[in-house]
């Protein structure tokens, strides 16, 4: 590890999105759209990285809390649309359509079977990421990556931008004048200075997914892919795939798209990190008597799908965290840590058939955000 000290370099500069680093945050789509426009750029790393086997502390597991077994509850009224801006580029598997005959596993009605002792639920304000978007004005200030994986630091990050206050620590900035997200896992600080395990950084324009795996997620990817923003639910439309964690993550490796897993289950029907499951697309969402954040969700489930980012404690996709968007999600959401989602029929699910998995070694590689 100590010889990819010299491949550090500095990131390109990250800022919020107004002038006062304590200003509110923009969760504008409009502003969103920006991303879109920065030309993809590649730096190809100035030596091959020192791979990280299995680590066991590397980027780890979302061990959000135990939630019990599935239950029969509502919610409130809400909807929207949003992170499609992100990571839209070449390969992405977030804006992939799945087609009604797309191909099931042969082990599916196993797996999903498997899955029904757990409660189906989203992160909300607590185990999820709060996603801050940036311009070309705010302050910055130096994070230190205090885990010897590659990188001792990145610099001019925004000074007002605070992480998940759960033990994962999640925190995602999106640059828009740069085209960068950056990624922290196990994040400490806020105004009076940041640290964090680790960090990392990643194109827009790319499709989210850290090719060495060493990303803030068990996966390999970026932190901001798949969650579920407070845009989409006021819209009524998710037009990615969603990211989701589970308990069961099979060891061994990930499949694709994931680059990275930290799954630790044995088992004929453990998920292996990466799995892409959806709902049955014969389904009538519209007679189920969900409410409008709950079909919002399920329909996204429906025609992207939802993908296996990281092992946790219980079954749950993501929202933004809503101190990243102060009010944003006011009428959008219950006011709950976690939102009840069991009226979305999980049973219905169905795993796509799997790719074989790959090997589980990890490594940094260098692009044009991270500078490494």
């Amino acid at each position: 590890m100590p010889a990819l000290g010299a491949l550090v370099a500095s990131l390109l500069p990250i800022v919020l999105n107004a002038p006062d680093s304590n200003a509110p945050l923009d969760t504008s789509p409009d502003q969103l759209a920006l991303i879109e426009t920065s030309p993809p750029v590649t730096t190809a790393p100035p030596q091959p990285p020192s791979s990280v086997e299995n680590s066991p502390t590397a980027p780890r597991r979302s061990s959000s809390p135990s939630t019990g077994s599935r239950g029969t509850g509502g919610g409130s009224t809400g909807a929207g649309s949003g992170t499609s801006a992100l990571f839209a580029g070449p390969g992405s598997p977030w804006g992939q359509v799945l087609a009604a005959g797309a191909a099931v596993d042969p082990n599916s009605s196993g797996y999903v079977s498997a899955m029904q002792g757990e409660k189906f639920l989203m992160s909300f304000k607590q185990w999820t990421v709060p996603v801050y978007y940036a311009d070309a004005s705010t302050p910055r200030q130096t994070v230190r990556l205090t885990e010897n994986w590659g990188a001792s630091e990145l610099r001019n990050v925004p000074p007002n931008a605070k992480p998940d206050p759960s033990d994962d620590a999640h925190l995602s900035i999106v640059d828009r004048s740069t085209g960068c997200v950056y990624d922290f896992w196990g994040a400490k600080g806020g105004s009076g200075g940041l640290s964090a395990s680790w960090g990392n950084a990643i194109p827009t324009n790319s499709n989210g997914i850290y090719p060495g795996g060493m990303g803030s997620r068990g996966s390999g990817f970026s932190a901001a892919a798949g969650i579920v923003t407070a845009d989409e639910l006021r819209r009524g439309v998710i037009n990615h795939a969603l990211v989701f964690a589970y308990p069961q993550t099979k060891s061994g490796g990930p499949v694709a798209p994931a680059t990275k897993s930290d799954g630790t289950s044995g088992g004929g029907n453990a998920l292996p990190e990466g799995a892409r499951l959806r709902l049955d697309p014969s389904l009538n969402l519209k007679s189920l008597g969900l409410n409008k954040y709950e079909l919002t969700i399920a329909t996204a489930m429906q025609k992207y799908g939802m993908i296996l980012g990281d092992t946790s404690g219980g079954f749950t996709i993501y929202a933004q965290h809503p101190q990243s968007a102060p009010g944003a999600f006011t009428g959008l959401l219950p006011d709950d840590t976690w939102v009840d989602l069991t009226k979305i029929p999980t049973e219905k699910l169905q795993v796509m058939k799997l790719p074989a998995q790959a090997s589980n070694k990890s490594f940094v590689v260098g692009n044009r955000c991270n500078g490494w």
